[in-house]
Protein backbone atom coordinates (compact mmCIF):
# COMPACT_ATOMS: atom_id res chain seq x y z
CA UNK A 1 0.00 0.00 0.00
CA UNK A 2 1.35 3.40 -1.00
CA UNK A 3 0.19 6.58 0.78
CA UNK A 4 -0.10 9.71 -1.37
CA UNK A 5 -1.37 13.12 -0.24
CA UNK A 6 -5.07 13.48 -1.01
CA UNK A 7 -6.25 16.27 -3.32
CA UNK A 8 -9.70 16.54 -1.73
CA UNK A 9 -9.02 16.83 2.02
CA UNK A 10 -10.39 13.32 2.64
CA UNK A 11 -8.69 9.94 2.75
CA UNK A 12 -9.79 7.27 0.30
CA UNK A 13 -8.57 3.94 -1.08
CA UNK A 14 -7.83 3.01 -4.69
CA UNK A 15 -6.85 -0.10 -6.63
CA UNK A 16 -4.67 0.12 -9.73
CA UNK A 17 -6.02 -1.92 -12.64
CA UNK A 18 -3.97 -3.85 -15.19
CA UNK A 19 -4.68 -4.53 -18.83
CA UNK A 20 -4.95 -8.28 -18.25
CA UNK A 21 -7.74 -7.76 -15.69
CA UNK A 22 -9.48 -5.25 -17.95
CA UNK A 23 -9.41 -7.79 -20.79
CA UNK A 24 -10.99 -10.40 -18.50
CA UNK A 25 -13.54 -8.00 -17.00
CA UNK A 26 -12.21 -8.58 -13.49
CA UNK A 27 -11.13 -6.43 -10.56
CA UNK A 28 -8.33 -8.04 -8.58
CA UNK A 29 -8.52 -7.24 -4.85
CA UNK A 30 -5.06 -6.90 -3.22
CA UNK A 31 -4.43 -9.17 -0.24
CA UNK A 32 -4.10 -6.09 1.99
CA UNK A 33 -7.78 -5.33 1.34
CA UNK A 34 -9.26 -8.80 1.77
CA UNK A 35 -10.59 -7.94 5.24
CA UNK A 36 -13.17 -5.74 3.48
CA UNK A 37 -14.56 -8.69 1.53
CA UNK A 38 -16.19 -12.09 2.19
CA UNK A 39 -14.01 -15.08 3.02
CA UNK A 40 -16.00 -17.35 0.71
CA UNK A 41 -17.27 -17.42 -2.84
CA UNK A 42 -20.49 -15.43 -3.06
CA UNK A 43 -22.36 -12.57 -4.71
CA UNK A 44 -21.66 -9.03 -3.51
CA UNK A 45 -23.67 -5.87 -4.15
CA UNK A 46 -21.97 -2.93 -5.81
CA UNK A 47 -22.89 0.68 -6.54
CA UNK A 48 -21.17 1.73 -9.76
CA UNK A 49 -20.07 5.36 -10.14
CA UNK A 50 -22.83 7.73 -8.96
CA UNK A 51 -25.65 5.23 -9.43
CA UNK A 52 -28.03 4.52 -6.55
CA UNK A 53 -28.86 1.13 -8.07
CA UNK A 54 -27.15 -1.93 -6.62
CA UNK A 55 -25.58 -4.41 -9.01
CA UNK A 56 -24.96 -8.07 -8.17
CA UNK A 57 -21.38 -9.12 -8.90
CA UNK A 58 -19.67 -12.45 -8.45
CA UNK A 59 -16.85 -12.58 -5.93
CA UNK A 60 -14.23 -15.24 -5.37
CA UNK A 61 -11.85 -15.17 -2.38
CA UNK A 62 -8.14 -15.86 -2.18
CA UNK A 63 -8.88 -19.42 -1.04
CA UNK A 64 -10.67 -20.24 -4.31
CA UNK A 65 -9.05 -22.08 -7.21
CA UNK A 66 -8.02 -18.77 -8.80
CA UNK A 67 -5.73 -18.00 -5.81
CA UNK A 68 -6.80 -14.39 -6.24
CA UNK A 69 -9.54 -12.24 -4.70
CA UNK A 70 -11.56 -10.93 -7.60
CA UNK A 71 -14.82 -9.27 -8.60
CA UNK A 72 -16.23 -10.49 -11.87
CA UNK A 73 -18.60 -9.12 -14.48
CA UNK A 74 -16.90 -5.72 -14.83
CA UNK A 75 -16.18 -5.72 -18.58
CA UNK A 76 -19.04 -3.40 -19.56
CA UNK A 77 -18.20 -0.98 -16.76
CA UNK A 78 -14.55 -0.88 -17.83
CA UNK A 79 -15.68 -0.12 -21.38
CA UNK A 80 -18.15 2.61 -20.35
CA UNK A 81 -15.49 4.40 -18.31
CA UNK A 82 -12.75 3.87 -20.91
CA UNK A 83 -10.40 2.57 -18.23
CA UNK A 84 -6.91 1.57 -19.29
CA UNK A 85 -3.85 -0.08 -17.84
CA UNK A 86 -2.58 1.83 -14.79
CA UNK A 87 -5.82 3.66 -14.03
CA UNK A 88 -7.10 3.62 -10.46
CA UNK A 89 -10.49 2.70 -9.01
CA UNK A 90 -11.81 4.13 -5.75
CA UNK A 91 -13.18 1.35 -3.53
CA UNK A 92 -15.62 2.15 -0.71
CA UNK A 93 -16.85 -0.34 1.87
CA UNK A 94 -20.46 0.77 2.37
CA UNK A 95 -21.78 -2.12 4.49
CA UNK A 96 -19.52 -5.05 5.36
CA UNK A 97 -22.31 -7.04 7.03
CA UNK A 98 -24.29 -7.14 3.77
CA UNK A 99 -21.25 -6.97 1.46
CA UNK A 100 -22.15 -3.66 -0.19
CA UNK A 101 -19.48 -1.58 -1.96
CA UNK A 102 -19.04 1.36 -4.31
CA UNK A 103 -16.60 1.42 -7.24
CA UNK A 104 -15.72 4.69 -8.98
CA UNK A 105 -12.88 5.58 -11.36
CA UNK A 106 -10.59 7.86 -9.38
CA UNK A 107 -10.80 10.83 -11.73
CA UNK A 108 -14.59 10.67 -11.67
CA UNK A 109 -14.54 10.42 -7.86
CA UNK A 110 -12.26 13.45 -7.50
CA UNK A 111 -14.28 15.53 -9.95
CA UNK A 112 -17.59 14.70 -8.24
CA UNK A 113 -16.14 15.47 -4.79
CA UNK A 114 -14.79 18.82 -5.93
CA UNK A 115 -18.13 19.65 -7.57
CA UNK A 116 -19.92 18.91 -4.28
CA UNK A 117 -17.46 21.07 -2.35
CA UNK A 118 -17.97 23.88 -4.83
CA UNK A 119 -21.76 23.59 -4.60
CA UNK A 120 -21.48 23.78 -0.80
CA UNK A 121 -19.49 26.99 -1.11
CA UNK A 122 -22.14 28.44 -3.45
CA UNK A 123 -25.17 27.44 -1.31
CA UNK A 124 -27.67 30.27 -1.09
CA UNK A 125 -29.33 29.22 2.17
CA UNK A 126 -28.45 27.32 5.34
CA UNK A 127 -30.88 24.53 4.45
CA UNK A 128 -29.19 24.11 1.09
CA UNK A 129 -25.74 24.11 2.71
CA UNK A 130 -26.86 21.46 5.23
CA UNK A 131 -28.15 19.27 2.41
CA UNK A 132 -24.85 19.65 0.54
CA UNK A 133 -22.91 18.49 3.60
CA UNK A 134 -25.09 15.37 3.89
CA UNK A 135 -24.70 14.67 0.17
CA UNK A 136 -20.93 15.06 0.46
CA UNK A 137 -20.82 12.75 3.48
CA UNK A 138 -22.80 10.08 1.62
CA UNK A 139 -20.63 10.38 -1.47
CA UNK A 140 -17.33 10.25 0.43
CA UNK A 141 -18.71 7.50 2.72
CA UNK A 142 -17.81 9.48 5.84
CA UNK A 143 -19.56 10.53 9.03
CA UNK A 144 -21.16 13.96 8.85
CA UNK A 145 -18.95 15.21 11.71
CA UNK A 146 -15.84 14.22 9.76
CA UNK A 147 -17.06 16.11 6.70
CA UNK A 148 -17.88 19.23 8.74
CA UNK A 149 -14.36 19.27 10.19
CA UNK A 150 -12.87 18.52 6.79
CA UNK A 151 -14.73 21.34 5.07
CA UNK A 152 -13.88 23.75 7.88
CA UNK A 153 -10.18 22.93 7.48
CA UNK A 154 -10.48 23.27 3.70
CA UNK A 155 -11.94 26.76 4.07
CA UNK A 156 -9.21 27.74 6.53
CA UNK A 157 -6.59 26.77 3.95
CA UNK A 158 -8.33 28.07 0.83
CA UNK A 159 -10.28 31.18 1.87
CA UNK A 160 -8.35 34.40 1.20
CA UNK A 161 -8.27 37.05 3.91
CA UNK A 162 -9.79 40.14 2.32
CA UNK A 163 -11.97 43.12 3.05
CA UNK A 164 -15.58 42.53 3.98
CA UNK A 165 -17.92 43.72 1.26
CA UNK A 166 -20.95 45.95 1.63
CA UNK A 167 -24.40 45.35 0.17
CA UNK A 168 -27.24 47.71 -0.63
CA UNK A 169 -30.45 46.76 1.13
CA UNK A 170 -33.56 48.92 1.36
CA UNK A 171 -31.47 51.90 0.21
CA UNK A 172 -29.08 51.35 3.15
CA UNK A 173 -25.48 50.24 2.91
CA UNK A 174 -24.98 47.22 5.19
CA UNK A 175 -22.13 44.78 5.73
CA UNK A 176 -22.27 41.47 3.89
CA UNK A 177 -23.64 38.52 5.88
CA UNK A 178 -21.66 35.36 6.56
CA UNK A 179 -22.23 32.90 3.66
CA UNK A 180 -24.60 29.98 4.41
CA UNK A 181 -21.92 27.29 4.03
CA UNK A 182 -19.68 28.87 6.67
CA UNK A 183 -22.61 29.56 9.00
CA UNK A 184 -23.74 25.92 8.77
CA UNK A 185 -20.23 24.60 9.39
CA UNK A 186 -19.82 26.83 12.46
CA UNK A 187 -23.27 25.83 13.68
CA UNK A 188 -22.39 22.14 13.38
CA UNK A 189 -19.01 22.60 15.06
CA UNK A 190 -20.21 24.58 18.08
CA UNK A 191 -23.88 23.48 18.22
CA UNK A 192 -24.88 27.04 19.11
CA UNK A 193 -22.57 27.31 22.13
CA UNK A 194 -21.00 30.73 22.53
CA UNK A 195 -17.24 30.45 22.12
CA UNK A 196 -16.80 33.05 24.87
CA UNK A 197 -19.28 32.22 27.64
CA UNK A 198 -20.70 28.84 26.44
CA UNK A 199 -24.31 30.06 26.73
CA UNK A 200 -26.76 28.54 24.27
CA UNK A 201 -30.46 27.87 23.80
CA UNK A 202 -32.82 26.27 21.32
CA UNK A 203 -35.22 28.29 19.21
CA UNK A 204 -38.85 27.30 18.69
CA UNK A 205 -37.80 25.15 15.72
CA UNK A 206 -35.40 23.23 18.04
CA UNK A 207 -32.35 24.62 16.27
CA UNK A 208 -29.61 26.36 18.31
CA UNK A 209 -29.61 30.13 18.23
CA UNK A 210 -26.26 31.82 17.68
CA UNK A 211 -24.74 34.91 16.14
CA UNK A 212 -21.41 35.31 14.35
CA UNK A 213 -19.03 38.12 15.17
CA UNK A 214 -16.34 39.42 12.81
CA UNK A 215 -13.29 40.11 14.96
CA UNK A 216 -12.10 42.65 12.43
CA UNK A 217 -15.34 44.12 11.04
CA UNK A 218 -13.54 45.34 7.92
CA UNK A 219 -12.30 41.87 6.99
CA UNK A 220 -14.23 39.14 5.26
CA UNK A 221 -15.41 35.67 6.24
CA UNK A 222 -12.20 33.71 6.71
CA UNK A 223 -12.80 31.33 9.68
CA UNK A 224 -9.95 32.96 11.59
CA UNK A 225 -11.95 36.22 11.64
CA UNK A 226 -15.19 34.66 12.93
CA UNK A 227 -16.45 33.61 16.37
CA UNK A 228 -19.77 32.03 17.32
CA UNK A 229 -21.35 34.12 20.07
CA UNK A 230 -24.55 34.63 22.03
CA UNK A 231 -26.38 37.94 21.71
CA UNK A 232 -24.96 39.23 24.98
CA UNK A 233 -21.32 38.60 24.06
CA UNK A 234 -21.92 39.95 20.57
CA UNK A 235 -23.11 43.24 22.05
CA UNK A 236 -20.11 43.32 24.37
CA UNK A 237 -17.82 42.88 21.37
CA UNK A 238 -19.58 45.88 19.81
CA UNK A 239 -19.97 48.24 22.77
CA UNK A 240 -17.67 47.27 25.68
CA UNK A 241 -14.01 48.08 26.07
CA UNK A 242 -12.50 45.10 24.27
CA UNK A 243 -8.98 43.68 24.27
CA UNK A 244 -8.18 40.64 22.15
CA UNK A 245 -5.30 38.21 22.51
CA UNK A 246 -4.19 36.06 19.58
CA UNK A 247 -1.90 33.14 18.87
CA UNK A 248 1.18 33.68 16.72
CA UNK A 249 -0.86 32.63 13.68
CA UNK A 250 -3.73 35.04 14.50
CA UNK A 251 -6.36 32.82 16.17
CA UNK A 252 -8.29 34.63 18.92
CA UNK A 253 -7.66 32.88 22.26
CA UNK A 254 -8.76 35.40 24.90
CA UNK A 255 -11.09 38.38 24.89
CA UNK A 256 -11.42 40.89 27.72
CA UNK A 257 -14.64 42.84 28.15
CA UNK A 258 -14.05 45.83 30.43
CA UNK A 259 -10.86 44.18 31.73
CA UNK A 260 -12.57 40.85 32.52
CA UNK A 261 -10.84 38.10 30.50
CA UNK A 262 -12.64 35.15 28.89
CA UNK A 263 -10.92 32.22 27.14
CA UNK A 264 -12.23 31.69 23.60
CA UNK A 265 -13.07 28.12 22.62
CA UNK A 266 -11.34 27.46 19.29
CA UNK A 267 -12.10 23.94 18.06
CA UNK A 268 -9.48 24.33 15.33
CA UNK A 269 -6.76 24.69 17.98
CA UNK A 270 -8.08 21.76 20.05
CA UNK A 271 -8.71 19.27 17.28
CA UNK A 272 -5.85 17.14 16.06
CA UNK A 273 -6.44 17.10 12.34
CA UNK A 274 -4.73 14.26 10.53
CA UNK A 275 -3.65 14.94 6.99
CA UNK A 276 -5.69 13.04 4.42
CA UNK A 277 -4.16 10.53 2.04
CA UNK A 278 -5.01 8.44 -0.93
CA UNK A 279 -4.16 4.83 -0.11
CA UNK A 280 -3.13 3.10 -3.32
CA UNK A 281 -3.34 -0.68 -3.08
CA UNK A 282 -1.27 -2.57 -5.61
Amino acid sequence: MIKIESKINYSYATIKVTQSRIDKGLIAIPVSLVQWFPDHKTTIKVFLDESAVLNNKSYSPYTSSTRECRIGGMAEWYKENKLKDGDEIVVQLIDKKHFIYRLVPEQKFLLKTQELQSSLDKAESENEASEKIITLANWADLEKKKVVLGEYHRLIKSTPIKERRYMNKYSNRIKEDVPPNIRVLLGELYQGHCQVCDFWFLKKDNKPYFEIHHINPAQGHHPINLVVVCGNCHNQFEFANVRNEFTANSWLTTVSFNNKPYPVNQIFLKTRWEESFKQLYI
